[in-house]
């Protein structure tokens, strides 16, 4: 779940802000639970809401819910059209889920946290899993965050082993009933992207498993022009 930012400074950061609160388990959000979520106070959410709204990121119902408005999908149309390897991802993001029937993840790194960039979860749907757009904070864990910071951090020597592998395996880092194994994903050219993870039930995936599950990512990921694992 993204990090809520305490004490915003201006009226453009209290209206990101509070489009923040909103998620797939929480589409719809009142007044009041929004200044509680945000931590501001009712009159200075509702001027920010006032808003949002007017541009259409956020619509208001008969029953005073906000939720994410319209001028949400044009920027994210924008963004899928400028940002050409998230295209890319989407086909072979849904083909590994479809073979393995877990959920598939590809997370990028923002300063200290990871961001979900995309995801297929139509095979298992838990509410554990983070949002499209959504960021976790490396201080928290998990398979993609090691994958992120080994390849994006001063070598040391757990880092240098998890680079060799070419893949990492979490259990029970971020929720004691996941586990997860997560890849570097590379461009062509050998530039690192991200990682992508490969998340299920803890009793259902033993390591054997999960390594396993690292050709497939391989695999589907060299359809596209992308490859995975070690770098080249």
């Amino acid at each position: 779940m993204t990090e809520i930012k305490k004490n915003p400074i201006g009226v453009l950061e209290r209206g990101l802000l509070l489009l923040s609160c909103f998620t797939q388990q929480s589409p719809r959000l009142q007044l009041r639970e929004l200044s509680a979520l945000s931590g501001l106070d009712k009159a200075t959410a509702l001027r920010a809401l006032k808003t949002l709204v007017i541009w259409g990121y956020l619509e208001k119902s008969p029953d005073g819910a906000y939720s994410p408005g319209p001028s949400n999908l044009r920027m994210a149309a924008i963004f899928k059209t400028t940002s050409n390897f998230v295209s890319r991802l989407e086909a072979p993001i849904g083909n590994i889920s479809r073979r393995v029937e877990l959920t598939t993840s590809f997370f990028v790194r923002s300063n200290n946290d990871r961001v979900c960039l995309a995801r297929d979860f139509s095979h298992q749907d838990f509410r554990y899993f983070i949002d499209v757009g959504a960021s976790v904070p490396f201080s928290e864990g998990g398979a993609a965050a090691k994958i992120l910071l080994a390849h994006t951090e001063p070598e040391n020597a757990e880092s240098a082993k998890i680079i060799e592998d070419g893949f990492y395996i979490s259990r029970g880092e971020l929720n004691k009933h996941f586990a997860s194994v997560a890849t570097p994903l590379f461009e062509t050219d050998g530039s690192f992207l991200g990682a992508i993870t490969i998340t299920g039930m803890t009793v259902d995936l033993d390591d054997h498993t999960l390594k396993g599950f690292t050709k497939i990512i391989r695999e589907e990921m060299a359809s596209m022009g992308f490859f995975s694992g070690q770098p080249r």
